[in-house]
């Protein structure tokens, strides 16, 4: 695990971003093949966190209202991996790291079992063309972001949840993040930006034909 924390913990942006995506990817394979051979189709269609902030409309009038309408969603749930860094758990992992994590998770069962709320057709197995897709680039920039605020922690989670508590970290350095992560910060949110728009061109093309 200590291997595993140095890339994590390291001082190198791109450091830290490769060792936490290698685990993201390494999770999401495993749990896409699971839902595909053994979840039955559609388990999660209209459960997923995305999908009930969608609400009801399938898609908006013109694809620049869906495409804001899906970066609003997106940023927010970005913003919340970044205000989870304000803590950090018992073994010193900031808490961003663990959220940024369950939403590839509930993404790979969603593709295992076509859950998604316009349906493509059946289950999709395991490839490479996930990577047409959206879902993925939307991932790398949460764990972009994730990593990139990783040092803004002020507090640390004691004892195990739902009991756990959390102390203030002393500290003598003053916030502050470096150009390094205000750059992976400002490129997370422009590939969102990009893979956002992506989305809502596909969709708003799904109801055109």
């Amino acid at each position: 695990m200590d291997v595993f924390k140095h890339y994590l913990l390291h001082d190198r942006l791109l450091i830290r971003f490769m060792a936490l995506l290698g685990i993201v990817v390494v999770i999401f394979v495993g749990v896409w093949a699971l839902s595909y051979l053994f979840l039955p189709e559609g388990i999660l269609r209209g459960r997923s966190l995305g999908q009930i902030l969608a609400g009801n409309d399938l898609a908006a009038d013109s694809i620049l209202v869906e495409w804001l309408r899906i970066f609003a969603i997106n940023l927010g749930v970005m913003l919340l991996h970044v205000v989870a860094n304000v803590w950090r758990t018992e073994h010193d992992y900031p808490l961003g790291y663990i959220t940024v994590v369950t939403l590839p998770i509930l993404y790979a069962v969603t593709l295992g079992t076509d859950s998604f709320t316009l349906s493509q057709g059946g289950k999709m197995p395991p490839s490479l063309a996930v990577l047409g897709r959206s879902g993925p680039y939307e991932i790398a920039a949460y764990i972009l972001a994730a990593t990139a605020t990783h040092s803004i922690a002020k507090y640390r989670l004691k004892g195990r949840w739902p009991k756990q508590t959390s102390e203030a970290i002393v500290s003598n350095h003053i916030f502050r993040l470096t150009r390094e992560q205000w750059i992976g910060l400002v490129l997370a949110i422009a590939i969102l930006l990009v893979s956002n728009a992506w989305e809502a061109y596909r969709i708003m093309l799904y109801f055109a034909e």
